[in-house]
Formats: C-alpha cells, structure tokens, sequence
C-alpha cells in the first residue's frame, strides 16, 4: 500500500468486480448454502468440508466471516444459532446479502449483521469470536501478517479459525494433468480451437494453463497473498488441529467441464477420488487446503 491513491482505486475496481459477480450469481441462485450446496462445483470440491465446518456450530456461539461476498456462509452459520458477523469490501455484495436475509430472517435461528470492511486495514475487538471462517480469501490480501495478528486477537481463548484457500504456486504436474484433461474433456472452448491453441502456444502452453488455474488477471488483487505465507503465519500463532489436503486438479476441471451433470457428476467424482490418492501418495501436489488452527485457552 505505499501508493494510496493507487490502492484505493485497486480496492474500488476489486469491489466493483465481485459485487457485480454476486448480483449475477444472485439472480441464478440464492445465497443460501441450502442452494449453493447443489453447485457442482461445492459438489465435487467443498460441501463435505463447509458441512464439517458448520458441524462446529452451537447456538449462542458468536462468529466472524471475513471476506463474506453475497453471505451464504455467514448466514449459514445463523441458521445453525450463531450470532454471526459477515464482513466484505463489496457493497453491492453485501446489499444482495442482506436483502436475501430480510426475506427469511425469520426463519433463521440466530441473527446476521453484515459490514463493509477493508481487511488490508482490518480491525477487530480482542477476545470476542468463538470462530472466525475465511474461505478463498486470503490470496487476494496484502496486509496478512496484519490479518493473521487481528484475527488472532479476535478469537476467545480456544477459538477456532477455518480457513479454506490456495497455498503457494501450482506445480507442474498438476498444469500438464489439468491441461490434458481440459483439452480431452468438452469444454466452452471447442476442440478445433484448443488444437490450434496448442499449436500456436507450443512449449508455452503449460504456463498459459497455469495462469489460468491461478486466475491471474481475473482481479486486481487477484493472487496478491501467493507472496505472503499465510500458512506459516497461521503456524506461528495457533495450533494447527487439521489439515486437509484438497485434490490438485479436480477444481480446474471441474469448472471448465461442459457437460450435463448425469455425465458430469460421475466423471469428476472419479477423478476426485483419483486425484486425492495422487497427492495422498506425494505424485501430485495440492494447492488447495482447509486449515483448522486453535487459539490456545
């Protein structure tokens, strides 16, 4: 941030992005995880770790989501009797959040409240969260030795931080598999067009395939924490209860797969189960992870 107007104007163009995607995805689908669950995406990729994660609610419990977007996992996490804070840097994010929250809060057993917030420049009261959730949020952060303090402060003695997101650079292996099974399997891009793409790119094609497994460019704060080990920094201040290491190229897949779910469905849960066995056996590297870390009491 040593330039703060260019930062500012980053941040605009970040929120600008993803409230518009929210008020896109909105119109397709609920933010309500009892929708979002059936997403392929959250079929193949994280319905089994949200729901273990959710597991963890009691009622009464006062928890904290940073980085909520449209706030299904904030509220899903009200619907199980938390007191549950989502915060986001998107405004219209969080307006599509709390407009889906005024239709049903009568039916959620605890309550939501949804804040606008900066996280670079986070802030929060010492000792007062029995969880705090951060899912695909910290590789767009900056400021994360900052948020890793915060947070840390934040949490209760014996609070639970969940994290859920990509750490580190994706290796090689898992860019030619991912490749090779984008080009084979049908995808928005039709098989002429991804022929003439190998063609032209040649050698080159592996890094093109990587970038876009990184997203790189799909925001302005896209990858910004790949700098940062934010694992490390979580390390440092917490215990480490869990680790789980997510497959390596089964998420790639699974969003550039074109296809009905009937065929869909099956295909990705075998290679699911492929690619899990791949990393369990150290052949595949994983960049994704779900981090369960302790506050110690």
């Amino acid at each position: 941030m040593s330039d703060p107007s260019a930062y500012q104007q980053k941040l605009a163009a970040e929120a600008e992005l993803w409230g518009t995607e929210s008020e896109r995805m909105a119109q397709v689908t609920p933010p309500d995880w009892r929708y979002h669950r059936r997403l392929r995406h959250n079929v193949i990729m994280h319905a089994a770790d949200i729901e273990e994660l959710l597991n963890h609610m009691r009622p009464g419990m006062t928890v904290l989501e940073l980085g909520c977007a449209s706030g299904w996992l904030t509220l899903a996490m009200a619907q199980r009797g938390a007191h549950a804070v989502g915060l986001d840097i998107s405004d219209k994010s969080l307006a599509v959040a709390r407009a889906y929250y005024e239709r049903i809060r009568a039916d959620v057993a605890g309550t939501v409240e949804y804040r606008a917030a900066d996280l670079n420049a986070l802030e929060l009261p010492a000792n007062t969260y029995d969880l705090i959730a951060v899912k695909a949020s910290l590789h767009h952060l900056v400021e994360l030795e900052h948020i890793v303090a915060e947070i840390h402060r934040a949490l209760k003695p014996g609070g639970l931080l969940w994290v859920s997101d990509t750490h580190g650079e994706e290796a090689l292996s898992t860019v030619l598999v991912a490749g090779a099974l984008t080009f084979l399997l049908p995808t928005e891009t039709g098989y002429a067009d991804k022929l003439r793409a190998l063609l032209k790119f040649g050698l080159r094609a592996p890094s093109r395939v990587k970038a876009s497994i990184e997203a790189e460019g799909l925001s302005p704060f896209e990858g910004a924490g790949r700098d940062h080990d934010w694992l490390k920094l979580i390390e440092d201040r917490f215990t480490i209860e869990r680790r789980v290491n997510l497959p390596a190229f089964t998420g790639y897949v699974t969003a550039q797969l074109k296809a009905p779910d009937g065929f869909a469905l099956p295909v990705l849960k075998a290679m699911r189960a492929v690619d899990r066995a791949l990393v369990r056996a150290g052949l595949l590297h994983n960049t994704g992870v779900v981090v369960y870390a302790r506050k110690a009491g």
